[in-house]
């Protein structure tokens, strides 16, 4: 955590307005990280809860029917079909001419092949090597390009929703919105999902890759070649902003491990002032835990909901808020969010937004309302499951539309590369003025 240390300064310095213009634009789903735990999406890591461990909960939400559960399907396989299946594969190792994949590869595609019957992108399935680095990627410092990325819905392509500014795809001049096609040469059409692709763009320090680049505003396809590095990310910034600094700034960059108490923590310091108000930034937050982001809530709320999760029998989990609300309850505060901002960051938005505690500033949030349960296998490998809906506590569902900021203000990619930040410098004019 730092914090400026440069006195009587009436505006961000330059070299923070560009820090916190890189965490708020850089800190979603890393290409560095094999975690398209929102494959679909390409944002954010598994919010939900890590299998076998109940502790992770931070609440004990309470549960209930809120609907006569449905007699549901048959949802085994049966000896008959498993029968099959193997009837199949025999076949295959008897007469087909030709070379057969491993073993290991034909299990793996055909866990892949009946996950993609179920259509839906948020249930996805990795080979140890991607789940090693998803587990790696905990501990905040990656290899690879820096950028954000999405799954783009025919297939042929991976979008990058952010690329960091000044790291490596920044630096090589991929910009937002930009289609990689190709990955080295290979098609990503030939790809089976977005892990394999970010398997593929991810690499050691001073390693290079080859994007084919589709620009919307180009008719031609051109290739950028990349050199990884080592990409850093903080967990948690500070700053004091305003006039008269008294406009605390703490941006949260993902709902990973111990990001609650690295929240308290920043409040606490930053509340020890007297403070106009404080901005909450989530711009490019991925998610992350659910017991972190009723932690995060808790540190704002006293006695509220945080969310409702609903499940396919019908049944219901409610998450309120713990323990008393470290901000006071009288102190103005702004919510910064963007098309980045999913999973986690979207229930700490909804749950502020309302309760009526903060002001939501930016664009639209990115629309995942789904909740995943992630399962180490065996092997190693990691399958991670659809297992409910949530719900804000107002019963808005965002899955597929997002929250609205209460003021919207877009930011262009003009605007990044001259250190300007419209939405932070309207957060601290409403804060200064009222207006």
């Amino acid at each position: 955590m730092s914090r400026s240390d440069t006195p009587n300064r009436s505006t961000p310095s330059a070299d923070n307005r560009a820090l916190i213009r890189y965490l708020a634009i850089g800190c979603g789903l890393l290409l560095v990280i094999a975690v398209a735990f929102s494959v679909g999406t390409g944002v954010g890591f598994a919010f939900g809860r890590f299998s076998g461990n109940n502790s992770q909960q931070t609440s004990t939400p309470t549960i209930s029917s809120s609907e006569p559960a449905s007699a549901a399907p048959e949802r085994g396989l049966s000896q008959e079909d498993m029968n099959i299946f193997w009837e199949a594969m025999g076949l295959l190792e008897r007469d087909f001419y030709g070379d057969l994949p491993a073993g290991q590869e034909r299990s793996y595609g055909a866990i892949r092949g009946v996950l993609d019957l179920l259509g839906d992108p948020n249930t996805s399935f990795m080979a140890p090597d991607q789940a090693q680095s998803f587990l790696d990627s905990m501990d905040g410092s990656f290899e690879g390009i820096g950028a954000t990325v999405e799954w783009v819905e025919n297939g042929d392509a991976v979008r990058l929703v952010e690329p960091f500014e000044n790291q490596p795809a920044w630096n090589a001049g991929l910009r937002r919105n930009d289609l990689v096609t190709a990955i080295d040469g290979q098609p990503v059409s030939e790809m089976a999902d977005l892990n394999e692709a970010i398997s593929k763009i991810k690499g050691p320090k001073g390693s290079s890759v080859v994007l084919t680049i589709e620009r919307p505003s180009n008719s031609e396809t051109f290739d950028v070649t990349v050199v990884r590095d080592v990409i850093q990310i903080p967990i948690v910034f500070t700053d004091i902003l305003g006039q008269d600094e008294d406009i605390a700034y703490i941006r949260l960059s993902r709902f990973s491990d111990d990001a609650g108490r690295r929240v308290q923590d920043a409040v606490t310091e930053a509340t020890d002032t007297n403070l106009r108000g404080l901005i909450f930034d989530l711009r490019g937050n991925p998610g992350g835990l659910l017991r972190e982001a009723v932690r995060v809530s808790s540190i704002f709320l006293q006695d509220e909901r945080v969310l409702i999760e609903r499940f396919s029998d019908g049944q219901e989990q409610i998450y309120d808020t713990e323990g008393k609300a470290a901000v006071d309850e009288k102190l103005p505060i702004v919510l910064l969010v963007d098309e980045g901002s999913a999973s986690a960051s979207e229930i700490v938005a909804g749950a502020l937004q309302d309760a009526g505690r903060a002001v939501l500033i930016g664009t639209t949030t990115f629309g995942k309302g789904s909740v995943q349960l992630p399962h180490t296998l065996s092997d190693g490998s990691l399958m991670r499951v659809t297992i409910a809906r949530w719900y804000t506590p107002a019963d808005r569902s965002i899955d597929g539309t997002g929250l609205n900021p209460d003021i919207a203000v877009e930011i262009t990619n003009e605007q990044i590369e001259a250190d300007e930040d419209p939405q932070l410098d309207r957060a601290i004019e409403l804060l200064e003025t009222g207006q």
